[in-house]
């Protein structure tokens, strides 16, 4: 979607150019409007305009000069001159400013939407252009072993990708993996003491690490690496077509690996314990082929050093394993912290199903979903300067005196209520900050009508002009340039009724130095000139 600016310094015509046109149909998100150049150019300051459409003769700012200014400084913005001037040296100074289109008054609104329509199809053509641009597709490729690096990161954070989302990061990754074929893990823990090393020398250590593994399996295997939270090295290994079949599969992997610790040990002089994990389905197995790996180097490696564990060698399988979805990134604690409060649900929903497939494992699980939930809501309102008992009262306590029950449904119950009352709090302290914050920006406003900026206002409340812009269109409804408009023609007319200033003192007293301005101004909004509403006092 594409965003406009209208420049006139006849306010009746921005205004029903400004409604005039199928906007949304044409692909045009926001229609800004400017009643001068300088205003326009203030405006371009906190906005990403694609197109001005503008009046050449304006008081003050010429639309040629405003044209001009915008193409040394946002020079992909487009421009449109609509003008009653049909002359060849306003034409030829138009051309020499690549203005787009001239069109003369009077402009119907078929001429002007087929005008802008064709504008934005180039607009649109042009940016395909740009993204199809040789510098673009090096830099990607540049970037691949970075962004396969952190598809590989995701999947064992246990993201989850959509069956055609998968595909298409795979193709665009250049990574032959097949979804729902077998793969296996192999985990590498660098034992070698690399605290006195700088980044730069560690880093190529490790790249050196991670290319030595690619080679030893490129022949049969495809392969994808990332380096994990814990500063393990993973690889992600599976079969090439033809050698899927291969019934020696695992027996090929362990020597492979084996020889991958042998290499590094030889060229690099870095001991390393490696870890297979057990077969699985890729991506959908991933996660739990990590986790399974991981617990073999606390269970069985610990301290020891050149390791090599394969996870099937493992004899007993436990009785009791965690709850996958209440340690799933992004948890509970991620999503409170930036209130993500439709995910943070969605997260709950997933946990409860899981549960119920346990079949009744709330007994065993209940305190541990109760405690996760407890320390995300105190971390939270602590953050926010909050006591847990200001917003939850003692029934946080509900659940420890059940005598620990801790069946399916008063569980739940607690923690979506627990949930509806964390996120009531959450939406109560936003109301709260934005009409604390609306009524301090509206003060200022009335204090310093007269000489009242966008930006002055951003500055006295310390933050950016557009957040200032949406947040005062999102609370009142009205845009801020209107807003200042209103106020400044009430004081005019309590001016003209309460003294027996002239216009023109009247015209600089809220803000406006063109007299001639101000009664336009003033006209379009009361109907009639200051000095015939004075008149009719």
């Amino acid at each position: 979607m594409y965003e406009i600016l209208i420049v006139d310094d006849h306010t009746h015509l921005v205004d029903s150019l400004a409604i005039a046109l199928p906007w949304e149909q044409m692909g045009i998100a926001n229609v800004y409007k400017a009643y001068s150049g300088e205003e326009a150019l203030e405006l371009l300051n906190y906005r990403s305009v694609d197109i001005v459409v503008t009046d050449i003769q304006m008081n003050g700012m010429t639309g040629l000069e405003l044209i001009a200014r915008i193409n040394e400084k946002w020079k992909n913005t487009k421009a449109v001159i609509i003008t009653g001037y049909d002359e060849f040296q306003y034409a030829k100074e138009a051309l020499q400013q690549q203005v787009c289109d001239y069109l003369l008054k009077p402009v119907s609104n078929e001429e002007l939407e087929q005008t802008l329509r064709h504008l934005i199809e180039r607009i649109t053509e042009e940016g395909k252009e740009l993204l199809d641009q040789q510098k673009f597709a090096y830099r990607f490729r540049e970037s691949l072993p970075k962004l396969r690096e952190m598809f590989l990161f995701d999947l064992l954070s246990g993201k989850k990708y959509p069956r055609s989302d998968l595909q298409d990061k795979l193709q665009l990754y250049g990574l032959p993996f097949d979804a729902e074929r077998e793969a296996i893990l192999v985990c590498m823990r660098v034992e070698e003491d690399y605290a006195n090393t700088d980044l730069y020398s560690l880093s190529l250590i490790e790249y050196a690490m991670f290319n030595i593994v690619e080679e030893v399996f490129s022949k049969r295997f495809h392969v994808m690496y990332c380096k994990d939270s814990h500063d393990y090295l993973i690889f992600l290994v599976q079969a090439k077509p033809m050698e899927a079949a291969d019934t020696d599969s695992a027996a090929t992997i362990e020597d492979l690996a084996r020889l991958s610790q042998h290499q590094i040990k030889l060229y690099l002089k870095s001991k390393a314990s490696l870890v297979l994990s057990s077969w699985g389905e890729f991506p959908a197995d991933v996660l739990s082929m990590y986790h399974a790996a991981l617990s073999v180097y606390t269970d069985y490696i610990g301290y020891q050093t050149e390791s090599f564990f394969h996870v099937t060698q493992q004899k007993e399988a436990p009785d009791i394993r965690p709850l996958a979805e209440l340690y799933r990134s992004q948890t509970f604690m991620e999503l409170i912290d930036i209130e993500q409060w439709t995910a943070f649900e969605n997260k709950l929903t997933r946990i409860f199903d899981e549960l119920e497939r346990t079949g009744g494992g709330a007994r065993e699980y209940g305190v541990e979903i109760y405690v996760t939930l407890l320390q995300a809501y105190s971390y939270y309102l602590h953050k926010k300067g909050k006591r847990i008992f200001e917003v939850f009262g003692r029934d946080i306590e509900k659940m420890l005196r059940m005598d620990a029950s801790w069946s399916v449904d008063p569980l739940k119950e607690w923690a979506f209520a627990s949930f509806v009352q964390i996120k009531a709090y959450s939406d109560s302290r936003s109301d709260n900050i934005r009409s604390g914050l609306m009524e301090r920006i509206r003060r200022f406003i009335q204090k310093n009508v007269k000489d009242i900026t966008l930006q002055a206002v951003a500055d006295h409340v310390h933050l950016h002009p557009v957040y200032v812009s949406n947040l005062f269109k999102q609370e009142t409804g009205e845009n801020f340039s209107n807003y200042v408009l209103r106020l400044r023609m009430e004081r005019a007319v309590e001016l003209l009724k309460d003294t027996d200033w002239k216009i023109v003192q009247v015209a600089h007293e809220v803000g406006y130095q063109k007299p001639q301005y101000f009664i336009k101004l003033f006209k379009s909004h009361y109907g009639l000139t200051p000095q015939e509403f004075k008149n009719g006092l």
